[in-house]
């Protein structure tokens, strides 16, 4: 009875650490979103550049001389994203990944009268956006999300539920076996730590 109790008790607090992440996640993803519409400057080899959004797919990019138009568009795995540059002409680039063990594929082409020596290519264009303040906490986001519920997890079954995260190390190996305090202790110890590391993550 003990154990079923236990694991019950497991899987609600899974379910409120998943909302409470999700909901976390969401805040992230709307607060990335608004910055995303922000003007914002940033420098790339020895230039300085002013990116204006229009929203999350298109806006423009000034370098104090030139204004520069971008479009990003999806497809498939990857994406690609358009320069329009002041004399009509184009550079595309595209990036496609996910598909060969998470390698990332880059490429770019110009339109047949692209003047190189007049105007920054595309692929530079290309990482100055990436120096975007919302593409970086986007990424941040995405990379840290996934650990921290699962310190999430494992930090709040080991607190609120000691015998069960020792029956899963040790019981199940020896029969009629059950902790002791100082395992229930130690188990209770680790679970807070857990517990902190993830909140930390959370607040940075």
């Amino acid at each position: 009875m003990r154990k079923r109790r236990n694991i019950a008790l497991a899987v609600l607090i899974l379910a409120v650490l998943t909302a409470l992440v999700l909901s976390l996640s969401a805040c992230a993803k709307k607060q990335t979103a608004t910055a995303s519409l922000e003007p914002y400057t940033t420098g790339w080899d020895g230039a300085v550049y002013t990116i204006t959004p229009i929203d999350a797919y298109k806006g423009t990019i000034s370098d104090g001389t030139n204004t520069y138009s971008y479009r990003y568009d999806t497809s498939g795995t990857g994406y690609s994203v358009t320069f329009t540059y002041p004399d009509g002409e184009t550079y595309r680039c595209m990036e496609n990944g996910g598909t060969s063990g998470g390698v990332v594929f880059s490429s770019g082409s110009a339109s047949l009268d692209f003047d190189f020596d007049k105007y920054p290519d595309g692929m530079t264009l290309k990482r100055v956006l990436k120096r975007s303040p919302a593409a970086k906490h986007e990424e941040k986001s995405t990379k840290s999300w996934g650990i921290t519920l699962f310190l999430l997890f494992v930090g709040g079954i080991n607190t609120a539920c000691p015998q069960l995260t020792w029956h899963l190390d040790v019981g199940w190996k020896v029969k009629d076996a059950e902790p002791s305090e100082a395992a229930l202790t130690w188990n209770r110890i680790v679970g807070v730590v857990l517990l902190i590391i993830a909140g930390i993550m959370i607040l940075v």
